[in-house]
């Protein structure tokens, strides 16, 4: 029996579900917001990719099937757990360590869709930032004392008329830095809705409140890799859908929002009906007159 794992052995966690895969053992899946992308101890394992032990130094995912082999999947890339969206895996380790190598030198062509408050000035723009980074001196941390370049483009992809002041952008990250996006969005003026460490936490609360939604709204929506491997090229591509949580947000309109309780309106009284005296027919008689002229008519005859 094979040590490789196979696509349907892949120990999933809850929500966590595949996009696509190929004959090489590169995985795809789509990653829920929570879940991460693996554990940061045993305690982490159920909340984490896939419900198994993590081998940080071979950046692996170890089980055993129910067999008792051993099986791995090793971790390409990785997402915050407040993102939601394309993850990639591969189950096996030359594919891993080429593919690897493609998001190193910056080969991957990824896009993510992002809520963020107000809406830039140009419709589509590059960001050049320089971001520092904590240098690890042994045990001693020196705090911001690295400083990295940061690249990504960006395309104002829709902006909602009459709910809150958020545009959706389409980012394309050029360099793959660690929590780039949210810092560069940040940097930029146009914090990403729900982020709870470089957004705005009174925009947050506002949205939050006005619609429930919580999560952050950045989604790794596309994931393209041009390799080769056994002589051959590949095109490996993957997509996710746009949440329905971002749908809820920008779908917010004042007064029509279902994300909470809606005050009643209050009835107003209705005032007592005016009884209006019914008009005369053609014969100049009202139907009361008529009537009480047929009982004083009746009257007379039994008489």
């Amino acid at each position: 029996m094979s040590n490789l794992a196979q696509i349907d052995e892949l120990p999933l966690a809850q929500g966590v579900t595949v996009i696509t895969s190929n004959e090489d053992g590169l995985v795809a899946l789509d990653k829920p917001v929570g879940v991460l992308s693996h554990p940061n101890s045993d305690r982490d394992i159920k909340r984490s990719l896939l419900k198994a032990t993590y081998d940080y130094d071979g950046e692996v995912f170890i089980w055993q099937d129910t067999s008792g082999v051993e099986k791995r999947a090793w971790l390409i890339n990785r997402l915050d757990s407040s993102t939601s969206g394309v993850i990639l895996l591969a189950l096996n380790p030359e594919v891993n360590a080429i593919v690897k190598e493609c998001f190193a030198t910056h080969k991957v062509n990824k896009v993510y869709y992002a809520l963020v408050k107000k809406t830039p000035g140009k419709p589509v723009g590059v960001w050049n930032d320089v971001l520092l980074k904590d240098r690890h001196n042994g045990a001693r941390v020196i705090k911001k004392a690295q400083s990295i370049p940061a690249k990504a483009r960006y395309q104002v992809v829709r902006t909602p008329i009459g709910g809150f002041p958020i545009c959706l952008l389409k980012l394309m990250p050029v360099t793959g830095r660690t929590h780039q996006l949210r810092v560069q969005c940040a940097k930029h003026g146009h914090p990403i809705v729900g982020d709870r460490t470089y957004g705005s936490f009174s925009f947050n609360r506002e949205v939050a409140h006005e619609t429930s939604q919580k999560r952050m709204m950045l989604h790794s929506c596309e994931t393209v890799v041009n390799y080769a491997f056994k002589g051959k090229l590949r095109v490996f591509s993957a997509k996710s859908e746009l949440p329905e949580a971002f749908q809820e947000v920008m779908g917010f309109r004042p007064g029509l929002s279902h994300g909470r309780p809606q005050p009643q309106a209050i009835k107003k009284p209705v005032p007592n009906k005016i009884v209006r005296p019914t008009p005369p027919t053609l014969s100049g008689e009202s139907p009361s007159q008529r009537l009480k002229n047929k009982a004083l008519a009746q009257r007379r005859f039994k008489h």
